[in-house]
């Protein structure tokens, strides 16, 4: 014991405690300030097998051998102290600390006192309210919102000019700026009719989908390379991009939508552009942040079970579910058993081929016949042709017919490749495992720890009482039962969880704040009885998205102005009830893509993949030396840019808070920062496109610097220079007229308007 006290005590106390000890706190369930707490372990097992430092956790950590188990997290010990710690353990870790370790406490959950909780409770069918003004109202959306300030005495400020209406609608339809001639001509007829007209046709739009598809995909985590240890390039990930953009193109239902992405390889198809689309749309699961270099293969697997739980807790339920995997949910009705319930599903369904860096698994796309003999017919005649050359190689003290006939293969096989049909597509994508059944608790999430088995099921909080478990036939993972429970019109959370996140890109801030929490710990909704009202109306519109989107910017409560109100501000400091709009930044994407628009140099229409050949097939993203400053700054749409997890993003989307591909992000944290201001003023590609825009404006608009000045704002805010703006860009354009050259004067003057706040913000 001498030895302990004298060393380790010490030495644990310094670098231990702060981390794993009652007074402090206990990371990982593990305690090491008594010895029943290393024996009883934490969530990945026994800490300190007695004698054996190679079989200790612990020993294991401080060493830093293993990226995945390394401790202190600050940084690795000194030799001296791992030496000490392994004497120690060959001693046969004596430890005279005493005491009891309970473990972390497990609160009972009350299933039918959770059912309570009003994202719930089923849907409400409220008759839309009376209001004191009737003629204010456009349709039942602005009488929810009105019935509240009539309570509260507040008056809505006025509706936005026609010009910033229309910048408004078209940023918040399609992510691109309106064009001058839809400018002029709504100015002049601002009309009911005229408006509707807009919003039809931007909903009809090409536009449309590549908008509102990116905002699944920030749901959806899409990336274009996996993370983790060894980054790999998934180099087809690019088709469940375009699925995504296409699928709300076709206002394809969200109940299907959802459906094809979780169980699209299970569902029926009539046609080979239904199966294509259905097994490219299940990469939903399978494109999360991977580390596939993990050696223990068990751990890999349930890792990805729970992003994948994680993934359709969040982005579907708009529940937080990874906490779970350790322990009951802490502050909502959520048992392990539920966790694991949906593990035993998604541990049925096959993402990964498991090899020593794991690969995850692609599916072959429905093909003509003809396609596809022709291509196995090519493949045939090259294996021959390849044989026939490492034959030909071997030949000792080759004749030279021997050596003609060499060049010939080689000549045979160069012409062979050059009429090449293009490879079979493939798909990322999961399947089922040939194995599917139901799994077990994994003790504090252990792996390797397993406790008694769950039966294959959902959130038991979200059914009523007398609801019949669901039957997973044998043979099944589970996931068509499962996507069917979430798009049940009887389900409290999916279309309440969507509708919000439509409201918010629409409104700036959700009925429900907390876009991706629906539980204790997120906001109450501002107004339930819209939002019930809105879920309603969407189920019943077929789950059409457009339809929903539609409905919210013919309301009244869209038009209105941004202005403040003193008044109102008072009473309703935060603007939850709607008595104005929310000024809001621009993402990422519409201010880049406003740029090229602006510059004439944005080229429009479908994007496939943008990755060279040589990235789609090397499987590590650090060995395929990509030309990343190419790769990422196209003259096409932002959604279409490779998005990489780890380097190699456009350096505009990360000043400008594009979402991190890594979580499932419903709303998108605009920051303000002194690097985006510098972005905008020291970028190279910022001046080339100022540059750009200025020879447009000069070689199309021969006229006054006045009507010039005008062309340049429509182009970049959407209406014309106030009276102050004019005499100060006319008085800059003055300056440098005696230089002779426009062209430099009109480049900054793109650049300032690039810079501004009005371009980065709608009103």
């Amino acid at each position: 014991m001498a030895f302990f006290e004298k060393h380790i005590r010490p030495l644990l106390i310094e670098r231990c405690y702060a981390c794993h000890s009652e007074e402090e706190k206990i990371k990982g369930g593990l305690r090491l300030d008594l010895r029943e707490g290393w024996e009883t372990g934490g969530d990945s097992g026994r800490a300190i097998t007695e004698g054996s430092p190679a079989e200790s956790l612990l020993f294991e950590a401080i060493q830093f051998n293993n990226p995945d188990l390394e401790m202190p997290p600050k940084g690795k010990l000194p030799d001296a102290e791992i030496a000490l710690i392994q004497t120690w353990i060959e001693m046969g870790a004596p430890d005279p600390r005493d005491g009891t370790f309970h473990g972390p406490e497990e609160h009972s959950i009350d299933l039918e006192a959770g059912r309570q909780f009003w994202s719930f409770q089923p849907l409400r069918s409220t008759p839309t309210p009376e209001v004191s003004d009737p003629t204010w109202p456009r349709n039942p959306v602005d009488h929810f919102v009105m019935v509240q300030w009539d309570e509260a005495a507040i008056q809505p400020v006025e509706d936005a000019a026609p010009d910033a209406l229309l910048r408004r609608l078209y940023f918040d339809l399609t992510g691109l700026p309106p064009d001058t001639a839809t400018l002029k001509a709504f100015a002049s007829e601002p009309t009911e009719s005229h408006y509707a007209a807009i919003v039809d046709k931007l909903l009809a739009s090409e536009a449309y989908g590549e908008k509102w598809g990116r905002h699944w995909l920030d749901l959806a985590r899409y990336a274009e390379s996996t993370g983790g240890g060894r980054s790999s390039v998934l180099a087809n990930a690019w088709r469940y991009r375009n699925y995504v953009i296409q699928s709300y193109n076709q206002d394809k239902p969200i109940d299907r939508f959802i459906q094809e992405q979780l169980a699209g390889d299970l569902l029926p198809w009539t046609s080979p552009e239904q199966r294509h689309d259905q097994l490219v749309a299940t990469a939903f699961l399978a494109i999360g942040p991977k580390n596939l270099d993990l050696q223990d293969k068990e751990m890999l697997r349930m890792n990805t079970v729970d992003e994948q739980i994680d993934t359709v807790g969040q982005a579907l339920l708009g529940m937080t579910l990874g906490c779970v995997r350790c322990h009951a949910h802490k502050f909502d009705p959520i048992p392990m058993e539920d966790y694991y319930a949906l593990a035993g599903i998604f541990r049925s369904t096959r993402t990964l081929i498991r090899e020593n860096v794991s690969l995850l698994v692609e599916q072959a796309l429905p093909v003509s016949e003809q396609r596809r003999q022709a291509y196995q017919a090519y493949r045939s005649a090259a294996t021959q042709l390849e044989k026939a050359i490492k034959t030909a190689k071997k030949t000792k003290d080759p004749s030279e017919a021997d050596k003609a006939r060499l060049k010939d293969l080689e000549h045979q096989l160069a012409a062979l490749k050059q009429t090449a049909p293009a490879p079979l597509p493939k798909a990322i994508g999961v399947s089922d495992e040939k194995e599917t059944g139901d799994y077990a608790l994994c003790v504090r999430g252990n792996v390797h720890q397993l406790g008694d088995p769950v039966r294959r099921g959902f959130l038991q909080v979200t059914q009523r009482p007398d609801h019949k478990p669901p039957t997973i036939p044998s043979g099944e993972s589970g996931r068509r039962q499962l996507a069917e429970w979430l798009t049940s019109k009887d389900h409290p959370l999916t279309a309440r969880v969507y509708v919000n996140r439509i409201w918010q890109h629409v409104f700036g801030l959700g009925i429900v704040r907390s876009v991706d929490n629906f539980g204790a710990t997120g906001d109450a909704p501002t107004h339930p009885e819209l939002l019930d009202y809105l879920s309603g109306y969407f189920m019943d519109h077929q789950w059409s998205t457009k339809q929903l989107v539609r409905h919210l910017v013919l309301s009244h409560t869209y038009r209105l102005g941004t202005a403040d109100n003193p008044v109102n501000r008072e009473k309703d400091p935060d603007r939850t009830l709607r008595w104005a709009m929310e000024r809001r930044r621009l993402p990422a994407e519409a201010i880049r893509d406003a740029i090229l628009v602006a510059s004439g140099s944005l080229k429009t229409g479908r994007i496939d993949s943008m990755l060279p050949g040589a990235a789609s097939s090397d499987s590590a993203l650090r060995n395929a030396k990509l030309d990343y400053e190419r790769i990422v700054n196209p003259s096409v749409r932002s959604v279409y840019i490779p998005i990489f997890r780890e380097e190699g993003r456009n350096p505009l989307l990360d000043a400008f808070d594009f979402a991190n591909p890594s979580f499932t992000v419903g709303r998108r944290v605009p920051g303000v920062r002194p690097t985006q201001s510098l972005y905008l003023m020291n970028n190279d590609w910022i001046m080339e496109q100022a540059e750009t825009a200025a020879r447009r404006l000069i070689a199309t608009h021969p006229s006054s610097p006045e009507k010039r000045l005008h062309q340049a704002y429509l182009w970049t805010l959407s209406r014309v220079p106030s009276a102050e703006e004019k005499e100060v860009a006319l008085d800059y354009l003055q300056l440098h007229a005696h230089r002779d050259d426009p062209q430099a004067a009109w480049s900054g003057m793109f650049h300032a308007l690039f810079s501004c706040v009005d371009f980065r913000y709608i009103h």
